[in-house]
């Protein structure tokens, strides 16, 4: 069977650069988009993946094709971690191939040491589990400036509820920082997060937050030093 893949693209209204990656799911491919949205078709991966450019996508394994500038971390035993918190294991009998890929991209040795860290690898996983809470859920990083003084927090791993509360796809918030999303937030708020990233102490915090448009319960603790987990509850 002929598969008319431009076309198909065409009639949803996507390019390649649209897509964060494609997983086999017998017999359909699902189609992720960097706004986090997720199209279902019957064409064969394959097909797809060959009308995508070879130098920004990457087939890890049979079934999982990754963009590869999404890519946060690939573990020696070749777990792919994607900006949005998903995470994919590659073929598992080309554990070399998985470190020249993570060579190759850039990418740390470890997310423990790099400077500029991103969460544990091992918290990541665990946040992952969480994807479909029907609660907001985010863990937040705090950044510092020059001279050592709490300067912003970025978003290292939010929901899918997250984007619900927020209004802004996830995609969009992975690795952001909170004031680059939303341009004004109330500086009031790194204050507390610092106190939890830094001291591990826990805050409920209970306020109108024009940023998200609503008023929120958010219950703040540490995960890790230096980071900050956040459950947000929307008022009633």
């Amino acid at each position: 069977m002929n598969y008319n893949v431009p076309r198909y693209f065409e009639r949803k209204k996507i390019t390649a650069s649209d897509i964060m990656y494609l997983t086999r799911e017998t017999p359909r491919t699902i189609i992720t988009l960097l706004t986090g949205e997720s199209l279902t078709t019957t064409i064969p991966m394959k097909e797809i993946a060959s009308c995508l450019p070879e130098d920004v996508f990457l087939n890890i394994s049979k079934g999982i094709t990754l963009r590869k500038d999404q890519i946060l971390h690939i573990s020696d035993d070749g777990l792919y971690t994607m900006t949005d918190g998903r995470i994919f294991q590659g073929r598992k009998r080309n554990i070399s191939q998985h470190k020249r890929i993570r060579k190759s991209l850039n990418l740390p040795l470890t997310l423990d040491n790099d400077t500029n860290c991103h969460l544990p690898l091992n918290l990541l996983e665990k946040c992952s589990i969480l994807d479909e809470m029907p609660l907001a859920f985010c863990v937040i990083e705090l950044v510092f400036d020059a001279d050592g003084h709490g300067a912003d927090f970025i978003f290292r791993y939010c929901n899918d509820e997250m984007a619900v509360v927020e209004g802004v796809p996830v995609s969009e918030m992975i690795d952001r920082s909170f004031y680059e999303v939303f341009k004004n937030g109330d500086k009031k708020w790194l204050v507390t997060y610092a106190d939890v990233a830094l001291n591990g102490t826990k805050h409920v915090i209970h306020d109108c937050c024009p940023e998200f448009g609503q008023t929120v319960t958010i219950n703040c603790y540490q995960p890790c030093p230096g980071y900050c987990a956040c459950i947000l509850i929307p008022a009633q």
